[in-house]
């Protein structure tokens, strides 16, 4: 999966964390784009639970490629990972408070040209208070060290 992942990445990237800290694993997308951001990594943006909310951060951006991080249960072990499309994700789910993923990829695609990708971690624990699993914290340290070294040269 890092080799396709790292494949992927062309141009300009931009990566985007979802989730909420403080939620055990819930906090992947922040834990992933704070270490690269640590690391030097421009074009990084901590979403939280919105990420609809910060597609003008992305517009300033200008990326050719977006990776959006984000917990996901793939029905996986805690700390497995995906690289989903948008058409892979469903796409119901309107409420008055969020909009789907889904949406907000396939806007961006349509109004930046570029290609958009989700980064989906397996959760274990999402309880509210709760502290990021080893699992999923190894994981997260090994895509961002990765990460950071493949973003270091491009952006």
């Amino acid at each position: 999966m890092l080799e396709e992942l790292i494949s992927k990445l062309f141009g300009r990237v931009a990566v985007i964390g979802i989730g909420a800290s403080g939620h055990g694993d819930d906090g992947v997308g922040p834990a992933l784009v704070d270490l690269l951001a640590h690391a030097g990594v421009r074009n990084v943006v901590d979403a939280g639970v919105t990420p609809e909310h910060e597609t003008w951060k992305v517009r300033e951006i200008d990326p050719d490629t977006v990776l959006f991080v984000d917990a996901v249960d793939l029905g996986a072990k805690p700390g497995d990972a995906a690289l989903l499309r948008a058409a892979e994700l469903r796409g119901g789910g309107f409420d008055t408070h969020r909009t789907p993923l889904r949406l907000t990829m396939q806007y961006l695609e349509g109004e930046l040209n570029c290609t958009c990708y989700l980064l989906a971690v397996q959760p274990g624990s999402a309880r509210d208070g709760a502290a990021m699993s080893d699992d999923v914290r190894s994981s997260v340290e090994i895509l961002a060290r990765m990460l950071a070294n493949r973003l270091q040269a491009r952006n």
